[in-house]
């Protein structure tokens, strides 16, 4: 619970403007790190603005390897869109990107850390990178549902 209806989850959780953002250095497909957010109650995280973007890359300036955004065209090549369904506002896409690099379908998109910036870049959604899950302040995160094998008096 919050306190004042207005903080992050917990310590694992970063504020920045109205949501909380939280990293995950394990490597999964966007699929599955996306399916690991959403049974957060939260989503891949969705860049609205250069602020958030720079609050991000300095947030994420150790890190190591490139993560995963929510943004994708899974829906219809060439026209990206955030997993959480906000607008897109604002890109920051690498130079020459996206590409869809040789006519494969690079319908991911991935922070790329590199040369001091992270830029935007497509890339194949069963690649594994780390990730970052975005919530609303405020916003209490689900647990994860209980199988229902695991529930006593439950057979099958």
């Amino acid at each position: 619970q919050f306190a004042d209806g207005g903080m992050c989850p917990d310590s694992d959780w970063h504020e920045f403007g109205e949501f909380c953002y939280r990293p995950f250095d394990v490597k999964k497909t966007w699929y599955d790190a996306r399916s690991e957010c959403r049974k957060l109650g939260a989503d891949l995280v969705s860049i609205m603005s250069i602020t958030e973007q720079s609050w991000l890359e300095s947030y994420l300036y150790l890190a190591t390897s490139d993560v995963w955004i929510g943004l994708n065209d899974l829906e219809f090549s060439g026209y990206f869109l955030w997993s959480n369904n906000h607008e897109v506002t604002f890109t920051y896409w690498a130079p020459g990107e996206p590409n869809n690099h040789l006519g494969f379908n690079e319908d991911c998109v991935e922070m790329y850390q590199g040369n001091g910036s992270s830029y935007w870049n497509d890339i194949f959604c069963d690649a594994h990178q780390d990730w970052v899950c975005m919530i609303a302040k405020g916003k209490t995160p689900t647990e994860p549902p209980v199988p229902p094998s695991a529930i006593p008096g439950n057979t099958y």
